[in-house]
């Protein structure tokens, strides 16, 4: 899948879909940012979506992301852990984090005619600091693997859990 688009910049919440070898789609958000200093990188979740057509936004409304309830000290406001709850009501008391997908910016830039960018989503902070796990691909081989061996095996194996990706949505 070559993008129309180049990519220029990833912020939290952008949405971005790919093609797998196997002619699937996927989609992956962008849960948290480093920019600040070198080596700059992006952290993204990984979601269920596994579709023979292109996503829009609007497909990811019933789409979960893989993570993991803890209590992490990155708080949540009373509004966001409400939501995550009211989604996920065996969860309580615990505070929704995703599994990391960590990609260097200098990575991202020679893989982007790869990914469209498929909108943004206003996703609460701290995704990133309440998850337990992440995932270096190194190379896009890597992540196409990742994402067409077994997923679901994989993350329960890791002790990863689906979630509504509504769950973690700003109002």
């Amino acid at each position: 899948m070559k993008s129309t688009q180049k990519i220029k910049d990833i912020n939290q919440g952008d949405c971005l879909t790919f093609k797998t070898s196997n002619n699937r789609y996927k989609v992956i958000f962008c849960i948290g940012t480093n920019k600040e200093k070198s080596p700059q990188s992006f952290s993204f979740a990984a979601t269920t979506f596994d579709k023979d057509f292109k996503p829009t936004l609007d497909d990811l409304s019933d789409t979960d992301f893989w993570g993991k309830g803890n209590r992490n000290d990155f708080k949540y406001s009373e509004r966001e852990i409400e939501r995550m709850w009211a989604y996920h009501p065996n969860n309580k008391p615990y505070f929704l984090g995703t599994y990391g997908i960590l990609i260097f910016r200098k990575e991202f830039m020679q893989w982007r005619e790869n990914f469209e960018l498929m909108g943004n989503l206003p996703i609460v902070d701290n995704l990133e600091q309440n998850g337990s796990g992440s995932f270096y691909p190194g190379n896009l081989d890597n992540l196409y693997k990742f994402f067409t061996e077994d997923l679901e095996h994989v993350m329960d194996q890791r002790g990863q859990s689906k979630f509504k990706l509504k769950a973690v949505i700003k109002d």
